[in-house]
């Protein structure tokens, strides 16, 4: 595609698909470099070079009761969009996650009379979610473009296109240090214990989750009166949120921010909130007990009306069976996180028996660079190919 031809768009809602989206962008334009971009984002796709039309700093939301605030200013961003769409006729829309907006802008635009090319880049959970929601996406875009190996077949059965192009997490994390390289690192014996604690990357979920696990590393310290506790302090964070909210109350627990790949591969065992940190644990082969404790209008909504499968844990659910225990709303307290972790720790051969289940999961979503493989099929795409 030339420098004069119509621009793509891309649309991420938030800062991690902004971060998707970026690479992405940047692995397109290493392949067009005469490639013009705008959309939806933040910093990521800003840097890649994409003209930004609307930030994403005032659209983030964590659980549904924050859901009413921002439905006016989506509506208000949908119609602008709406009318750009009209007016400068992109060829082609990348939709980076973010569902609950992006696929009903999708399908807004698809009833264009000169519609743009429709690419999903990282789709919704329809496995885990609204069933129907697989028919939809399938009708709606041209091409969806999925980061688990099992996910095309759910749009294929309704007629859409749909490719695994590789896993972003699995991709990134090859090059992480292995245990005595982040030990070394971080300045830990060799034959140290070394707990891990995710609280999450999101200052709701630290807010939950991190009084409980510190409070499991007071308790788990008169057990194990030398070992070492980190705290991961997510870059997504401000400087000093987590350890601001550390009350020490005798144990050491050491912030540490922005390392997360050598904190979790220097653990023996780690607690981690659920989401993509408990699939990056997974995939560094650190044995895990995963938590969530969210607002109780999320968790009634998710448990009862919306979530059809029986883990919630991505570790668990690529692997068809608990291979992490699981820890939810009222059990996210110290005495069964400091229980979860001991039992990894001490009973024989349980940790090993994680071990050997991540190791199976990394090896199913090992692949290649999943950007330029997706940058690929899109341009594909775009030039006329399937």
């Amino acid at each position: 595609m030339s420098a004069g031809a119509s621009p793509i768009w891309l649309v991420a809602g938030e800062p991690s698909g902004d971060a998707h989206a970026g690479r992405l962008l940047a692995a397109l334009k290493g392949r067009e470099p005469g490639l013009r971009a705008a959309g939806v984002g933040g910093g990521a796709l800003r840097g890649a070079g994409c003209e930004i039309l609307h930030g994403i700093e005032s659209l983030s939301v964590v659980g549904f009761g924050g859901v009413p605030r921002l439905i006016p200013r989506l509506r208000r961003l949908r119609r602008d969009l709406m009318d750009r769409a009209r007016r400068e006729r992109p060829r082609a829309v990348i939709l980076v996650d973010y569902p609950g907006f992006n696929v009903n802008l999708a399908r807004a635009l698809r009833r264009l009379p000169e519609r743009p090319r429709l690419i999903y880049f990282i789709p919704p959970q329809v496995w885990a979610w609204w069933s129907g929601r697989a028919r939809t996406i399938a009708r709606t875009f041209d091409l969806v473009l999925t980061i688990y190996p099992f996910e095309p077949a759910y749009f294929r059965r309704e007629g859409g296109e749909a490719e695994f192009v590789g896993n972003p997490v699995a991709h990134a994390l090859q090059e992480a240090p292995g245990r005595e390289a982040a030990r070394r690192a971080l300045g830990i014996a060799p034959a140290a214990r070394v707990v891990a604690l995710l609280p999450g990357s999101r200052l709701k979920e630290v807010d939950r989750h991190l009084a409980p696990m510190t409070g499991a590393a007071r308790l788990l310290r008169g057990k194990w009166p030398d070992a070492v506790f980190l705290v991961s302090e997510a870059d997504a964070l401000r400087p000093g949120e987590v350890s601001e909210r550390v009350r020490d109350g005798g144990v050491s627990l050491r912030v540490v921010r922005g390392r997360m790949a050598e904190v979790v591969r220097a653990a023996d065992a780690a607690v981690v909130a659920s989401g993509t940190a408990s699939l990056e644990t997974g995939l560094l082969g650190t044995p895990m007990a995963v938590v969530y404790a969210s607002d109780p209008l999320t968790y009634v909504l998710s448990k009862y009306f919306l979530i059809r499968v029986d883990y919630l844990s991505l570790v668990n659910l690529l692997a068809g069976r608990e291979v992490a225990p699981e820890l939810y709303q009222r059990r996210v307290r110290p005495g069964p996180i400091a229980k979860a972790l001991a039992r990894i720790m001490e009973e024989p051969g349980a940790g090993e028996r994680q071990r050997e289940a991540l190791e199976a999961i990394r090896r199913s979503l090992e692949g290649p660079d999943p950007y330029g493989r997706a940058a690929e099929r899109i341009l594909g795409l775009l030039e006329g190919g399937r």
